[in-house]
């Protein structure tokens, strides 16, 4: 008998506790669904503030266009009706939009009746904007204000080419380090402002890039140091690689002036670039990250491969001038000169990077 009464008194207790819990979850979607009411009660309101702001946007342009008499008055009054009608429209349809989805959830328990959230992956695809997608985008599906002028763009940096060194002893260029194998590569991320409030003339560009220089000696030679002096030396086996390599941190600033076109709507302005001849002029300051130099070679019939970092006499603080020229869209004509010292021997003396390549902004 005891272990009946056990059984229905556990019983109980599960039946009270399954009470409970249903309970509070109930409470809990009740308390979700009242909230995500009032979230869409509240973006009603952000829907006739967004229209409205709109329609003050349209009516400015129009009275802009009135004062420069493109448009007669008349013109100009029944723009602004037609252009009040419209708004008054839109704020009906979106209301009734919210309206519906309210309904939807008071009926079904439905939390969440928006938009879901979506996630792009992009690798360079330009949105309405001219913005490009690198990476992962997530777009919430909120309402976004438009901006009536935009001065400030954002793009990715991306450059390559050759790259050689001017010596201190007078060589000529080429004769010490391949022209052909001694490439540099440069990746970094810009800003781009307009620097008048009503021309696309002129732009300050700034950023920070990551620089990588690669030099290739003609000769079987390595660099060698000695008393905290660096000299090339012979090799004793033959050197399929020898290379330096100098990694760098920069911010590169430029002024970028060309042609460019007003785009003016309603509710926006924008100064295009895109298909315009443009041209930078500037500089970057940074600080070496790094010098290795790379050797390989064969070794009784082994393949060797060696590394080793040293400064070779070179710069900490590195600095130079740098310019650009577009040849199309996102494309442009790229050179610089590392006015720091890149290394320095006791033959070639001071060696100075110096690159020519192309270049992509995006």
């Amino acid at each position: 008998m005891n272990t009946i009464y056990k059984i229905a008194l556990a019983a109980t207790v599960v039946i009270f506790a399954q009470n409970v819990n249903a309970q509070e979850a109930q409470q809990e979607v009740s308390q979700k669904i009242v909230d995500q009411v009032s979230t869409l009660e509240a973006r009603k309101e952000n829907v006739k503030e967004n229209w409205k702001s709109n329609l003050k946007q349209r009516i400015q342009f129009i009275n802009a266009q009135r004062e420069k008499q493109n448009i007669s008055a008349t013109q100009a009054e029944q723009q602004k009706k037609d252009a009040a009608e419209e708004v008054a429209l839109n704020i009906e349809n979106e209301l009734a939009i919210i309206d519906n989805q309210i309904a939807l959830v008071k009926r079904t328990g439905r939390i969440d009746p928006s938009k879901p959230t979506s996630v792009e992956i992009g690798f360079g695809s330009a949105d309405e904007n001219g913005n490009r997608v690198l990476g992962i985008a997530v777009n919430t599906n909120k309402p976004k204000k438009v901006t009536y002028d935009r001065r400030t763009y954002s793009e990715l940096v991306f450059a390559f080419g050759l790259n050689n060194g001017i010596v201190e002893n007078g060589a000529d260029f080429g004769d010490e380090f391949s022209i052909g194998k001694s490439r540099f590569f440069e990746l970094g991320y810009a800003w781009k402002t307009r620097v008048f409030q009503n021309s696309g003339a002129l732009h300050l560009k700034y950023g920070v890039s990551l620089q990588t220089n690669k030099l290739f000696t003609k000769q079987n030679e390595r660099l060698v140091v000695t008393d905290g002096v660096a000299a090339y030396e012979e090799f004793p086996q033959e050197l399929d690689k020898s290379q330096l390599r100098f990694s760098n941190l920069v911010v590169p600033v430029h002024l970028e002036f060309g042609g460019w076109k007003k785009e003016q709507e309603e509710d926006y302005v924008r100064y295009r670039l895109s298909g315009k001849f443009r041209m930078g002029i500037g500089g970057y300051v940074g600080v070496r990250l790094g010098t290795q130099q790379k050797l390989k070679y064969k070794e009784n019939g082994d393949r060797i491969k060696t590394k080793e970092k040293q400064d070779f006499g070179g710069d900490n603080f590195v600095y130079g001038v740098s310019s650009y020229i577009r040849l199309s869209q996102d494309l442009s004509l790229y050179g610089k000169y590392d006015l720091s010292t890149a290394f320095s021997t006791s033959d070639l003396g001071d060696v100075n990077n110096v690159s020519l390549g192309l270049r992509w902004d995006w």
